[in-house]
């Protein structure tokens, strides 16, 4: 597991139906280092699970094309230097792809700050594919 100064909280919430949707609730302090979101998503793989995750400033590591955006979270890496940020060289990590809901992006960006909050239906591992495993969080309707 990484050592960052992660926040989380894994609660399931009760539907009005009775039925419990798992969430995850994390904010990310230091790029990329990842504390259980993988552990979560791989346990809830074809489900639907309730996100919030926040980043803090420069703790984004991600980006977007035109028809997703990605992020990525190392979920163990070899002893890194005072300074060195995480990366595909050094850790083993994931790819996670969300896809655009009618052409419009599902993150959030204000003032430098990231979150993606949501409901989602956690796709299977594949991979690794140069240096790291995909993920894509299909938005659950």
């Amino acid at each position: 597991m990484g050592r960052s100064a992660l926040v989380f909280t894994l609660l399931l919430m009760g539907m009005g139906c009775g039925k419990a949707v798992p969430e995850f609730r994390a904010k990310f302090t230091k790029a990329g280092l990842d504390s259980d979101f993988a552990e979560f998503v791989d346990a809830h793989a074809g489900e639907k699970v309730r996100l919030d995750l926040q980043w803090e400033r420069g703790a984004f590591n991600g980006g977007q094309e035109k028809e997703f955006q990605f992020f990525v979270l190392f979920e163990s890496c070899a002893e890194l230097e005072k300074g060195e940020q995480p990366s595909v060289g050094n850790c083993h990590g994931t790819e996670y792809n969300v896809p655009k809901r009618d052409g419009k992006a599902l993150f959030s960006e204000h003032d430098g700050t990231w979150r993606l909050r949501g409901e989602f239906k956690p796709g299977e591992r594949t991979g690794p594919l140069q240096g790291l495993f995909a993920v894509e969080l299909q938005p659950a309707i």
